[in-house]
């Protein structure tokens, strides 16, 4: 038996003194992070998508950048995420906040009074004996709220923690599974590549395999780690899991709820909690006009603000293309046809040269430019390092990339419309203008219609071939000449 009065004893002691008095003052901590916490989230889920919606439009879009799509698919997943245990954290907490408020309420009600006269409430019959003994004193209801306010503050930090494991897991899987695709997808179809290619599948399908274990052995309240012989190969399993999932953070939270609370009460808790979740997502995609048509781009009878610059609000993108009003007032009608990078498979079949065009050369070519006008004063170094062709290849390009294009105007194709290159002044968007002259046209309501080759999501994953492409319609909107 260790010795108290040694100076291991002593530190020990000293450490369990100042413990058992941060549990009695934690309350306080609760309810400031819980408050702070609340202001945060409440405030920042609104800006979270703003910026996250600013990701996915300009940087996340599959087959963009040359970025694997299955590698942008689990980024987004991610992302998209995130929001949902925003909205799970805020709710727990605020049932926590109202729990501790309560508890606070219970605790100024006991110092006036701590005792229920049941003789002076005069109960009758079976009441009189009930009511005494299911009761809980005040004394009683404050160590029981205090003690579910506590565990209700870190069991939501134990649930978003798993929702994060869960997310990071299955996204580090499609990142494998995107190996898969540039093995199959390869130029070289040779016998070691599909060797590689089976390989790579074992690997993903072995990987979600012990992945679903590992999960299962945490619903399941360690249940694997108590078998036996499945226990020595589970081990390795749950090492490397426990480090991939981020779960060696907050296990410490887990068993010591598996082990002080039963298993009806932690299941009853979580069952509760996921119904308040699913109910307030529920909540939020309730539509009661079952009447009302969706919502589409490409019928002449939706009329969307978002397509008119003087109607879109400033926080929304320019999704395919945009006109500055829906009236035209002095003959000629300025079309907007945003830039898509998920075009890039696309674009990069039918315009190879247009590739990362630039008026500039490498930072070689600047360095020697830069010591011939230092020997030279009469050379300009932005005239020696700029592309002498560079104006020809910017026409070629901006030919190459809007033939993807065409124009309808009350259903007749518009002939050989001349383009810029633009960046929109709404959100930065970048895409082509080009001008229309729509004079001779009449005054009224007039149909605009883009028409935009396409290839499937199958051929962006495999490399995108001239058979895949097809003509189809991207947005139909009016247009009214004064």
């Amino acid at each position: 038996m260790m010795n108290r009065d040694s100076p291991k004893g002593k530190d020990e002691s000293k450490l369990r003194r100042w413990v058992a008095n941060l549990q009695l003052e934690s309350w306080q901590l609760e309810l400031l992070i819980t408050g702070f916490s609340i202001f945060l989230l409440a405030t920042g889920i609104g800006e979270y998508n703003e910026i996250n919606r600013n990701i996915q439009e300009n940087k996340l879009n599959p087959g963009a950048n040359g970025l694997n799509p299955l590698l942008s698919i689990s980024i987004n997943f991610i992302l998209d995420t995130i929001p949902i245990g925003m909205k799970f954290f805020l709710i727990n907490l605020l049932i926590h906040l109202l729990l501790r408020g309560f508890w606070i309420g219970i605790v100024g009600l006991s110092s006036v009074s701590n005792f229920i006269d049941y003789d002076k409430l005069g109960f009758k019959g079976k009441f009189r004996k009930f009511m005494p003994e299911n009761v809980r004193s005040l004394d009683e209801l404050i160590v029981y709220l205090d003690k579910i306010s506590s565990v209700i503050f870190a069991y939501t930090f134990l649930l978003v923690f798993s929702i994060v494991s869960v997310v990071i897991v299955f996204a580090i899987g499609m990142s494998l599974m995107s190996v898969t695709v540039i093995l199959s997808t390869s130029q070289e179809l040779t016998v070691w590549v599909g060797i590689l290619n089976l390989l790579a599948i074992f690997v993903v399908l072995f990987y979600f395999i012990l992945a679903v274990i590992f999960f299962l052995d945490t619903l399941f309240f360690s249940a694997f780690k108590k078998s036996k012989w499945f226990s020595v190969l589970y081990y390795p399993i749950y090492r490397v899991f426990s480090v991939i999932s981020l779960s060696i953070l907050y296990r410490s939270i887990y068993y010591h709820l598996i082990t002080t609370y039963k298993r009806k009460q932690i299941v009853g808790i979580s069952f509760v909690l996921v119904i308040v979740l699913i109910v307030t997502l529920k909540a939020d995609a309730l539509d009661v006009n079952v009447f009302y048509p969706e919502r589409t781009n490409i019928s002449e009878q939706y009329m969307v603000d978002e397509v008119y610059d003087n109607l879109r609000a400033d926080d929304h993108f320019i999704h395919r293309l945009s006109l500055p009003s829906k009236y035209v007032e002095n003959g000629f009608l300025e079309l907007f046809l945003r830039y898509n990078p998920k075009d890039n498979g696309i674009l990069e079949l039918l315009c190879p040269d247009s590739y990362k065009l630039s008026p500039e050369e490498g930072v070689m070519q600047g360095f020697k430019a830069g010591m011939k006008a230092q020997m030279d004063t009469t050379l300009n170094v932005d005239e020696l390092i700029r592309d002498k062709n560079y104006e020809v290849k910017l026409i070629e390009s901006l030919v190459c990339q809007t033939q993807i294009f065409e124009i309808y105007i009350d259903g007749e194709l518009y002939p050989n419309p001349e383009y810029a290159f633009k960046t929109h002044p709404s959100n930065g968007e970048r895409g082509y203008l080009t001008i229309i002259d729509v004079a001779e046209l009449g005054r009224g309501k007039h149909l605009l219609e883009v028409k935009k080759l396409k290839a499937g999501g199958t051929a962006r994953l495999r490399g995108v071939q001239a058979g895949d492409l097809k003509m189809e319609p991207m947005s139909k909107l009016n247009f009214w000449i004064q």
